[in-house]
């Protein structure tokens, strides 16, 4: 760790920038006095000595909450021999306070709806069970009671607010506001097991959808294509919505924005086929000057793409609980039986974990049943 020899004033704290990784600032005034800067920003003095033969290392607190003159005091006092009572940092915030600055400093990097949901479960459960309390006043019991009552409510919820407070309180360790020695109470406590929802289409499903489908963009209803398009490319809503023409390449889609980052979908010929058709139809509707792929009045979002949705589900005779994301289901379920392996199909899908393909990839029973008869066959042959 680098370390720097100056003689420490509170500009001269405030004025230090972060580095790629923790570095101290040592007091000339006071050896043993130091100031730790940490990669995010965050600084905290800690002092260092041998008292009583033996060797000393404590955490006085945040700068700028403590200042040079009242740190220098403190590690007097350690430095003398004397024993600090407090046996945690006593500038370690509460959760409630904890997690404005925290929004404040990692909000940016969330997506608009990421961010809500991330305020909506900091509000409704992190604070109730926790707001009161001090980061290292949060014990593992503390979390476990929380996470097994809101289990028994939303074992989906529970799961997604755990991971929000095992990220909150390991960037309040790595900002420099826990003392030494803190472990994070909330890592590595068991999940619930999540259900697989969702179902996927059949041929024969698949088949009266197209036709659904097919008349209506016939009629000129954008919706109904943009619909055909997840249909064939396995993409999300929001991705369509969004697309624009100068992301189509002629051979691949380049989205610069998705749930997982930017990243490329090949297009197969058909897909090729379907959007230059697309592309016809806009023109002779009059449309021929819009940017967006998928121009919908008024630039509705996934509510009047739902819209339709609902109206062609009854029409083509599905399932009435068959969402619009059970699209992207049945793309990927379709694209394993037809032989494309897991890695594939998540590449396809834009999946930052193929584990989360795995759920999504469900098997129809007639494909289940010729891999019985097939392995059934095998073992006969081999005995006989």
């Amino acid at each position: 760790m680098l370390n720097l020899r100056l003689s420490l004033t509170d500009t001269l704290c405030a004025r230090a920038e972060p580095g790629q990784k923790e570095y101290a600032m040592r007091d000339t005034r006071l050896p043993g006095l130091a100031l730790r800067v940490q990669p995010g920003g965050s600084r905290s003095w800690v002092v260092r000595a041998r008292v009583g033969g033996k060797a000393v290392r404590r955490s006085l607190g945040s700068f700028p909450e403590i200042g040079v003159k009242a740190a220098r005091a403190s590690a007097r006092a350690v430095l003398a021999g004397e024993t600090l009572t407090p046996t945690t940092t006593p500038t370690v915030p509460h959760f409630a306070t904890f997690q404005i600055e925290h929004e404040q400093r990692c909000g940016a990097f969330y997506k608009p709806q990421g961010l809500r949901t991330y305020r909506t479960y900091v509000r409704c459960e992190l604070l109730p069970a926790f707001g009161h309390q001090r980061l290292d006043a949060i014990s593992r019991q503390d979390v476990i009671r929380w996470f097994e009552g809101y289990s028994l409510r939303r074992p989906g919820g529970a799961n997604r607010a755990l991971g929000i407070l095992v990220q909150m309180l390991g960037r309040a360790r790595a900002w420099g506001h826990m003392p030494d020695g803190w472990r994070n109470p909330a890592k590595g406590i068991r999940m619930n097991r999540r259900k697989v929802i969702g179902t996927f289409l059949g041929v024969e499903e698949m088949a009266r959808l197209g036709g659904v489908l097919d008349k209506r963009i016939k009629a000129g209803c954008t919706a109904s294509a943009l619909l055909r398009f997840l249909t064939m490319t396995g993409c999300r809503v929001s991705e369509a919505v969004n697309l624009e023409w100068q992301d189509i390449l002629p051979d691949r889609l380049r989205l610069r924005d998705s749930k997982t980052g930017p990243r490329d979908i090949p297009l197969g010929v058909p897909v090729q086929r379907f959007l230059k058709s697309h592309r016809a139809n806009l023109q002779r509707n009059g449309s021929a000057g819009v940017h967006h792929v998928f121009p919908l009045a008024g630039r509705q979002q996934y509510e009047g793409v739902r819209s339709i949705w609902v109206s062609v589900r009854r029409e083509a005779k599905l399932p009435p609980k068959l969402r619009i994301h059970d699209l992207r289901h049945s793309f990927a379920s379709h694209a394993v039986m037809s032989g494309e392996t897991l890695f594939t199909t998540s590449r396809l899908l834009g999946h930052s974990r193929i584990q989360m393909t795995a759920r999504y990839a469900h098997l129809a029973d007639d494909v289940l049943a010729a891999t019985c008869e097939k392995l059934g066959a095998l073992l006969i042959g081999q005995t006989r």
